[in-house]
């Protein structure tokens, strides 16, 4: 154990072989100083982690989405255009990770189908995210932290 609790984190996150990377503190670009193709420099090296999170120890811990075989549907419920209910109607949401983002929107968490490919969006207000990357617990983005509000296993992604 370390005393500092991001570098814990994003220790913990690679141990189930998520790939991490560090993103400017309270912010949601990468570390460009530390990792300069960004996302793509996510790694679940101990060494790596360990190195990033000493020399910045407010970091925040940003998960490259396709390189640890996930997809995150992105519903930015706190936009009054958010067309997710609508979307939803007749359909069923798995049971998945979820996560509170900073801003007061929902991260869907989903293992993803390798041979898959995800829209960019599912509608107004909500995006799916793969080719890319999201913030994770303990992150602060606006002095607002992201936060897991259902921790079970991603289930895999939906048909839909």
């Amino acid at each position: 154990m370390t005393n500092n609790p991001m570098l814990e984190k994003a220790l913990k996150y690679a141990s189930i072989g998520w790939r991490v990377f560090p993103v400017t503190p309270n912010e949601k670009s990468p570390l460009g100083s530390l990792v300069p193709k960004g996302y793509h420099d996510a790694t679940t090296m101990v060494e790596t982690i360990t190195h990033w999170w000493t020399q910045i120890p407010d970091a925040n811990i940003g998960l490259s989405l396709a390189a640890s075989g996930l997809v995150c549907i992105d519903v930015d419920s706190y936009k009054p255009d958010c067309a997710f209910d609508e979307y939803m109607r007749g359909k069923d949401m798995p049971e998945t990770l979820v996560q509170q983002s900073a801003s007061g929107g929902t991260h869907y968490i989903f293992k993803a189908d390798e041979n898959a490919k995800y829209p960019g969006k599912l509608c107004k207000g909500v995006d799916v995210k793969h080719n890319g990357y999201i913030l994770l617990f303990p992150s602060v983005f606006n002095d607002n932290r992201y936060e897991w509000s259902q921790k079970v296993r991603p289930s895999p992604a939906p048909e839909w």
